[in-house]
C-alpha cells in the first residue's frame, strides 16, 4: 500500500477554521510496468508469534496489524516514518468538511468486491462503527465519538458527524472486516475471513504466513507475487533470494552476523517501544512520593544502555518522555537515527534533578533520608522499622528480564529489596499495578502516531489496551482532553509535553529508553526504508522492487 501523496498538516491547519479538505487518493500514480515481480517470492521475517486477530481483538500484535493492511482496506496506513496516510484502495477519500460539528465525509470506490464475491460499500463502514462503539478499549475512542454515521441511497459516500472534536479521526477505519466477520484471533479465522487488499492469506501458523497477491488489486500492479512471513528467518545465502528483516531483539550477536553478510545492508535505528517502570498508585509504601523519587533517580540509565548495546550506541539514549518514543517528530529530545561513538549521561548534581528527567543516585538516597526513612546495614526501613521490601511485575520479553535483573541489582546495591514476578504479556503488567497487586511493573510500552494512545494510560477508563495506570489527575485529564479536541498538530503537541512532564515529575512512570530496531534485507532489493513500526515497514511493501541488472562491462 504505497504512499503516492500524502498531506502536510502544518499547512493545512494554518488555514481559518473552516470547511477542510484533506482527499487521501493516491496522486500521480506511477505508470503500470511489466509485472516482472509477479512470480518472484519475497521472504520476510517479522515478530512473532503470529495469530489471525482483527484489527479490534485484544490479541493484536503490531506483525497481525501489519498483515491486515495488506489483505483489507484501511482509509490510512503508515508510512516507514510513522505518519499516516491516504490508502486509497476500497476507501478512496477521507475529507474533514466540517468543525463545527466535526464532520468526516468517506468516499467509496464503486463496484469492489470481497474475495467472496460480496460488494465492498459504505455499509461495511457502518457495521464496523457499531461493532467499534461498543467496545470498551481506547482503540474505539474516535468511534464512540462520532454521532451519527450515514450511508448514502448508492452506498458510496458514508458521513460521520461527531459529538466532540477529536483531532485524530485519521486513525479511524483501519483494517475494516466485511460485514458478519466476527472477532477472533484463531487462525483459521484468518485463512476463512474475506479479503479485499493487494494480497491475501493462503497459508498460516503461528511461525508463518503465505501471502499471494490480489490480482484484481487496481494499484501496485508491479509488486512481488508471494510474501513468505516467519517469525525467525535465517538470513539466505543466496543473492537471488530476497529477504528483508525487521527485528526488535537487537544484540551484538546479531549485528555481527548480518555485518559478515557482504550481500545484506542493515540499519539499527528507533522503534515505537518504550521500555519503562510503571508505579502503583495506592500501595502502602509506593504511594509515597519520596519512594518513588528515589527508584527513579537511582537508575543509571545511560550506564544500563551501556550494559545492553555498548558504550557505542546507535539509537538509544535515555529516555525524555513517557508519552512519544524516540524515532517521533515531537520527542523533546535526540531523534538517535544515526550512529554515534559518544555517549552522553543525564546523571546530575544533587538538588538539580526535580525535573523528573535527571538520574542522580545521591539524590535518591538523600530524599529517602528527608522522608523519614532509615538506613541501617539490613537495608532501608520506614521510621516504624518496616523494610523498604517492594513486589515488581517484570514483562515477558528477553529484554524485560534482562532490564529487570539489572534494575533489581542497582536497588539491592543501595539497601532496597525487590522481589520479582513474571507475567504473561506487557498488558498484564500494567494491568499488575493499575489493580495494585504490585508496587511497580517492568515492562515494554507500545506507541502509534497518535500520542493519545500512549496518553490514555493517565486519563479515562482504565482500558486494558490502553496499558492502564490506575493513577488519574484533574491537571493531567484537562490537558488530555485540551490535546485530542486541536486541530493544530503544533498546539497539540505542545499541550501533549505539558501533560508528559507532569506524569513524570510526579514519579508515576519512570522512562529508561526506546528500545532500538534492526532491519535488514538483501542487497538486491531496493526501496526497503528503516521503519518505526511494523506496520509501517510491511505497508511499504508493494514498493519494494529488485535492483537492475547492472549494465557494466
Amino acid at each position: 500500500m504505497v504512499r503516492r501523496g500524502s498531506f502536510g498538516w502544518g499547512a493545512l491547519f494554518a488555514l481559518a477554521v473552516a470547511a477542510v479538505l484533506i482527499p487521501i487518493g493516491r496522486s500521480g500514480a506511477s505508470p503500470v510496468k511489466t509485472n516482472s515481480l509477479n512470480d518472484k517470492t519475497i521472504n520476510v521475517s517479522l515478530p512473532g508469534p503470529f495469530n489471525g486477530c482483527t484489527y479490534f481483538d485484544a490479541g493484536a500484535t503490531p506483525t497481525t496489524e501489519a498483515i491486515n493492511d495488506l489483505i483489507v482496506p484501511s482509509a490510512f496506513l503508515t508510512t516507514s516514518a510513522g505518519n499516516l496516510y491516504g490508502e486509497s484502495g476500497p476507501i478512496a477519500s477521507a475529507e474533514l468538511t466540517s468543525l463545527t460539528p466535526e464532520t468526516v465525509k468517506y468516499t467509496i470506490t464503486p463496484n469492489e468486491k470481497w474475495s467472496n464475491g460480496t460488494s465492498f460499500n459504505g455499509n461495511d463502514l457502518l457495521g464496523w462503527w457499531l461493532r467499534a462503539r461498543a467496545l470498551r478499549t481506547v482503540l474505539s475512542d474516535g468511534y464512540r465519538d462520532i454521532k451519527t454515521l450515514s450511508v448514502s441511497k448508492d452506498g458510496d459516500v458514508v458521513t460521520a458527524v461527531f459529538a466532540t472534536p477529536y483531532a485524530d479521526w485519521n486513525l479511524l477505519f483501519r483494517d475494516v472486516e466485511a460485514l458478519g466477520t466476527q472477532g477472533s484471533c484463531s487462525l483459521a479465522s484468518l485463512l476463512a475471513r474475506p479479503s479485499l487488499g493487494p494480497y491475501a492469506v493462503t497459508s498460516a501458523t503461528s511461525s508463518r504466513v503465505v501471502l499471494t497477491m490480489n490480482k484484481h488489486w487496481p494499484v501496485d500492479t508491479d509488486r512481488f507475487g508471494r510474501i513468505v512471513i516467519t517469525d525467525a528467518g535465517a538470513i539466505p545465502a543466496s543473492d537471488s533470494a530476497y529477504y528483508v528483516n525487521f527485528s526488535l531483539a537487537v544484540n551484538r550477536a546479531l549485528v555481527q552476523a548480518i555485518s559478515a553478510r557482504p550481500n545484506v545492508m542493515s540499519h539499527i535505528g528507533t522503534s515505537s517501544n518504550i521500555e519503562e517502570i510503571s508505579f502503583a498508585s495506592n500501595r502502602t509504601l509506593i504511594k509515597r512520593v519520596a519512594v518513588r523519587e528515589a527508584l527513579s533517580w537511582s537508575i543509571n540509565r545511560q550506564s544500563l544502555i551501556d550494559q545492553l548495546w555498548g558504550a557505542v550506541t546507535f539509537s538509544p539514549s535515555v529516555a525524555v518522555s513517557a508519552l512519544y518514543s524516540q524515532g517521533q517528530s515531537n520527542y523533546p529530545g535526540p531523534a538517535g537515527t544515526a550512529p554515534s561513538s559518544q555517549t552522553t549521561t543525564t546523571t546530575v548534581a544533587q538538588g538539580t534533578a526535580h525535573n523528573g528527567l535527571g538520574d542522580c543516585l545521591q539524590c535518591a538516597l538523600d530524599v529517602l533520608s528527608q522522608s523519614g526513612f532509615l538506613d541501617s546495614s539490613g537495608g532501608w526501613t520506614t521510621a516504624a522499622g518496616t523494610p523498604l521490601v517492594l513486589r515488581m511485575a517484570v514483562g515477558p520479553s528477553d529484554l524485560d528480564h534482562t532490564v529487570g535483573a539489572a534494575v533489581v541489582s542497582e536497588w539491592a546495591a543501595i539497601g532496597i529489596k525487590v522481589n520479582v514476578v513474571d507475567v504473561a504479556s506487557d498488558v498484564a503488567a500494567a494491568v499488575a499495578t493499575a489493580t495494585n497487586s504490585v508496587d511497580l511493573a517492568l515492562f515494554t510500552r507500545p506507541t502509534i502516531t497518535a500520542v493519545s494512545y500512549a496518553a490514555r494510560s493517565w486519563s479515562g477508563p482504565g482500558y486494558a489496551d490502553a496499558y492502564p495506570s490506575g493513577w488519574r489527575s484533574v491537571a493531567v485529564t484537562a490537558l488530555f482532553n485540551q490535546a485530542t479536541a486541536n486541530f493544530n498538530p503544533v498546539n497539540a503537541a505542545s499541550t501533549w509535553l505539558q501533560m508528559d512532564q507532569k506524569i513524570q515529575s510526579s514519579y508515576w512512570v519512570r522512562p529508561l529508553f526506546t528500545t532500538p530496531s534492526l532491519l535488514a534485507w538483501t542487497n538486491t532489493l531496493t526501496g526497503v526504508t528503516t521503519s518505526f513500526s511494523v506496520p509501517g515497514l510491511l505497508d511499504e511493501e508493494p514498493i519494494w522492487t529488485v535492483t537492475p541488472p547492472s549494465t557494466s562491462g
